[in-house]
């Protein structure tokens, strides 16, 4: 009978060590699983406010947003963006680069930034109509269009950028000038290249070297 007995207490010691091993194994998973989610979840919020935080660090800096553009540069199916800051003070009378460029090229979980303030000329006050007047995107190629007045002569500035598909770089892809006259007689236009200028790094533009290389 006393056999009988320990026998039994042995089975259902058994037991409960067996039972408690696997409900350890259980909560080990789902330790795991919740570390997964939380950490997909994190990845999620990054990816969704990246570009928020970074208007707001530029607007703490009193930057304006001037331009937001979507688009899909690197034709991959996901939203790409491009947006152009400005300061929320305008200088007066005074040609300034203080409008800072930025290009977000989307990635599984984030954005790779590209960043420059050498593009584009800031409006000042008394002449509104000079400066960026648009900004002009196609497939993998995007355009600022900016306005320039000198005398009797308007010039219209286009730069144009490209992502590289196969080099998946941002390059200066064509600069080009029209000028225009008041009585329309001597509009002329010119158009520079990579046989001018080599190759050119967004990052690396600087629209005052560019003029200074074609004397406009």
């Amino acid at each position: 009978m006393r056999k009988k007995f320990f026998f039994k207490i042995i089975i259902l010691t058994l037991c409960l060590i067996s039972c408690n091993e696997k409900r350890e194994k259980d909560l080990d998973v789902k330790d795991k699983d919740t570390k997964v989610i939380v950490k997909d979840t994190l990845s999620v919020n990054k990816t969704k406010n990246y570009i928020e935080d970074y208007k707001a660090r530029y607007k703490s800096k009193k930057y304006n947003l001037r331009v937001e553009k979507d688009c899909d540069l690197n034709m991959d199916g996901q939203m790409d963006k491009i947006i152009i800051f400005e300061p929320s003070e305008i200088a007066d009378n005074k040609l300034t680069k203080d409008s800072p460029v930025c290009v977000f090229i989307k990635k599984e979980k984030d954005y790779d930034v590209y960043e420059n303030k050498n593009i584009i000329y800031t409006s000042f006050f008394n002449s509104m109509a000079e400066g960026l007047q648009d900004l002009v995107v196609k497939d993998n190629y995007f355009t600022f269009e900016e306005n320039n007045q000198a005398g009797e002569i308007r010039g219209n500035d286009y730069i144009t950028f490209k992502y590289d598909l196969k080099s998946k770089e941002i390059i200066l892809h064509k600069y080009s000038i029209e000028l225009i006259s008041v009585d329309g007689e001597n509009d002329k236009t010119f158009t520079y290249g990579k046989e001018v200028f080599g190759k050119i790094f967004f990052n690396d533009f600087d629209i005052d070297k560019i003029k200074e290389r074609t004397n406009n």
